[in-house]
């Protein structure tokens, strides 16, 4: 069934599906969890601390629902500059459906110059300078309940003054929240150039209804962001240019430190695409779509239950086959995510195409955070839980006993190459 596998992760590794399960990964493929030789891989490379096969321990049985894998950050030719003049709407759903993605939003720049750093003018050859959603009423027809949905956003682009600016303004992700009253009307303010902040942007799209994505705050200084405000329902930790790279890194470390000051942020991990035709895993410059994707656990195949979802944090992010899903559980094996929690479970694979990937579990329990300030990304303080050599086309489920301590749970499995890497949802324990 294209776009939607049921994860299936209980018992002999296999159950039912599940809020914490397996995600449907690009190109159709379920887990196959039969296959452990990961869970005792890497024993020869400096394991760090202590765990058990997942699947003994007799936790408590997955919830029902489905992950639905989609690229929540994709641009088409027409509605964004350099997209390399095949990126239509209708291509780009061929695509994403053949790479085994439910949905796709298109994230058109909110300025058709988008964020090419040297041009302070519309170009007027494109068609995006208001209203902001060209592509509404052909996402809509190109959508198909129940197997493939496409949605019409944008993505706010200001830009600092100067012919090649290196000041931080950001650029925020307008995910449509609500289809049916959604505020198409009109253009989003995104210049003069320096006179827009990302926090203006990020405050505009929260008032048109977005769910509202901070894009890649770390990367380029034109496109990095000034945390002008910090009132985003997401960030992306994981943007397809190079793989997972070190602004990734930073990224996943502020969106670390937001959760462990008590803000409600969902991770999220997308193409960035500009070229629908880019093979994957893609190129340096040019990301793959749905490299890497983002699955959301839903309780049903539609925009709301999606949207329900992603408010949640109830998320994997990944590359082809690649997963690391998280779990935490009480001495009871019921699931625990507060000072209860005695275990956290860890499980998923690596893609067949990767090379050996290490698989990190790790607590953050405190952060050094610079922002609002621009000088460095913040740094948290985290104590590795569990290390393991990850073998390509290995599955693991691994349980590691805690005590509930305070903090910010995550795993992120790393390939040497950058690409078919995994992220985890996180894991909060309140103070």
């Amino acid at each position: 069934m294209r776009g939607v596998v049921a994860a299936c992760l209980l018992g002999a590794l296999l159950a039912c599906s599940s809020g914490s399960g397996t995600p449907p990964p690009p190109g159709d493929a379920g887990m196959d969890a039969s296959d452990d030789a990961g869970a005792d891989a890497g024993s020869d490379a400096g394991e760090v601390g202590t765990s058990v096969p997942g699947d003994t321990l007799g936790l408590e049985a997955d919830p029902p629902g489905e992950w639905l894998a989609g690229d929540l950050h994709v641009h088409s030719t027409g509605a964004s500059n350099d997209t390399g003049g095949d990126s239509s709407p209708e291509e780009i759903a061929r695509v994403a459906q053949e790479r085994g993605l439910f949905f796709v939003v298109l994230t058109d720049h909110s300025n058709s110059t988008g964020s090419d750093p040297t041009t302070a003018a519309e170009d007027p050859a494109l068609f995006n300078m208001g209203p902001e959603f060209p592509y509404w009423d052909r996402a809509a027809a190109l959508s198909e309940p129940g197997r493939f949905l496409m949605v019409d956003g944008n993505e706010l682009s200001p830009i600092a003054d100067g012919d090649r600016p290196t000041e931080p303004r950001g650029h925020i992700g307008c995910v449509p929240a609500d289809l049916e009253t959604f505020d198409r009307s009109g253009a989003f303010v995104d210049r003069p150039r320096g006179a827009v902040t990302g926090g203006a942007c990020l405050a505009q799209a929260r008032s048109r209804g977005c769910f509202a994505v901070v894009n890649h705050p770390y990367g380029t200084p034109w496109t990095s962001y000034d945390w002008t405000d910090r009132d985003y329902g997401a960030m992306e930790v994981w943007n397809g240019t190079a793989g997972l790279d070190d602004f990734d890194r930073a990224s996943h470390a502020a969106w670390r430190c937001d959760l462990l000051a008590g803000k409600r942020v969902t991770a999220i991990g997308a193409s960035d695409n500009h070229r629908v035709h880019q093979a994957v895993p893609g190129s340096v410059l040019d990301p793959a779509l749905g490299f890497p994707s983002t699955s959301v656990f839903a309780a049903e195949r539609t925009w709301p239950a999606i949207v329900e979802g992603l408010r949640a944090g109830r998320v994997a992010i990944h590359e082809g086959e690649s997963l690391a899903l998280l779990d935490g559980y009480g001495a009871d094996l019921h699931r625990a995510e507060d000072g209860t929690m005695r275990w956290v479970r860890v499980r998923g694979g690596l893609d067949a195409r990767a090379g050996r990937a290490r698989l990190r579990l790790v607590h953050t329990r405190g952060c050094d955070d610079p922002r609002p300030a621009v000088t460095r990304p913040p740094t948290p303080v985290e104590t590795l839980l569990l290390e393991r050599v990850i073998e390509p086309g290995a599955r693991f489920d691994l349980a590691v006993v805690v005590a509930g301590e305070p903090g910010v749970y995550t795993a992120v499995l790393t390939a040497p190459a950058s690409h078919w890497g995994a992220m985890s949802r996180a894991v909060v324990v309140a103070p």
